[in-house]
């Protein structure tokens, strides 16, 4: 049934308001077209912030058709998964904890577009986005969180713990795995290996002091890890006001360049993304780290 009622929701999913949040999110510039069909397009992007960094980002971004498909698809898809997670929730078929990712679609979705397969993800708790995106199907998503063996974890790991190739779950303790992705990069770089580490965590582990730890171990090695804060501006039910001295998530390494991108608008992460995972593969030993700030619920 749960089923069903998800596959319904997803058929409709063109009359929904999100289809109307992502069109206003994303302005039109100039299409290029085929015999009359645009086939790509270009378009404005939502302005940065930076630490340590000159203006280095695009003002605009060239997508195909198919791209933009692809992106709302994904985005629309995570979000019907979740809404369907919670009514399952409310019903009790769900137990234990239940961490929603409804807004900050466009964050896994863009990363994930500008990142590569074999690049390793570890986050925190709030991970059935990031699950989908590294190409767990909805089926065993769903499957885990109702605790059956057709799950990604067999149905061991809820909401908290899900994994795939390269990717290291959802974590449940806050901000544990921000020292993890530093050790999964230092992994990476003993290897010698192109590849980097995305560690996430949200502004609510913004303040862990392991995770200033890392930040100091990744500087003084060169790792190659994007530090990534997803903020959606609350650690469960206290504001960042209220919990930070300084908001500005993408200044916190101090030493460490930064940048804040609109979370809202999948092609400003998209591109930011593609820039800083490129820093990290640099080769240059003084560029294998960057702190992320992703502003979600603008």
């Amino acid at each position: 049934m749960a089923f069903r009622l998800f596959a319904s929701h997803l058929r409709r999913a063109v009359r929904s308001q999100f289809a109307c949040h992502f069109r206003q999110n994303i302005g039109l510039v100039a299409p290029v077209t085929s015999r009359g069909i645009s086939q790509q397009a270009e378009f404005d992007l939502s302005p940065f912030r930076y630490h340590l960094l000159d203006e280095v980002f695009p003002k605009t971004s060239v997508a195909t058709r198919d791209e933009m498909l692809s992106y709302y698809r994904d985005m629309v898809t995570i979000r019907r998964m979740e809404d369907d997670s919670f009514a399952l929730y409310r019903d009790k078929l769900i137990r234990g904890f239940l961490h929603l990712y409804n807004g900050q679609e466009a964050c896994c979705v863009g990363m994930e577009a500008s990142i590569r397969p074999d690049d390793e993800v570890i986050t925190a708790y709030r991970a059935h986005g990031w699950t989908y995106t590294r190409g767990v199907p909805v089926k065993e998503i769903m499957a885990e969180l109702t605790g059956r063996t057709g799950g990604c974890a067999k149905g061991k790991g809820g909401s908290m713990h899900m994994y795939a190739q390269n990717f290291y779950g959802g974590n449940g303790i806050v901000g544990a795995q921000v020292p993890l992705g530093a050790g999964i990069a230092f992994a990476i770089q003993y290897r010698g290996e192109d590849r980097i580490c995305v560690a996430l965590y949200g502004d609510g582990a913004a303040n862990q002091g392991q995770v200033f730890e890392a930040f100091n171990m990744a500087k003084l090695w060169n790792l190659p890890v994007l530090f990534v804060v997803e903020n959606n501006n609350f650690g469960m039910g206290t504001s960042a006001e209220r919990a930070s001295a300084v908001t500005a998530y993408y200044t916190r390494g101090d030493y460490i360049p930064g940048f804040q991108v609109n979370g809202m608008d999948v092609l400003a992460v998209k591109e930011a993304t593609k820039w800083a995972a490129d820093y990290c593969r640099s080769g240059k030993v003084e560029k294998h780290w960057m702190l992320v700030n992703i502003q979600c619920h603008l």
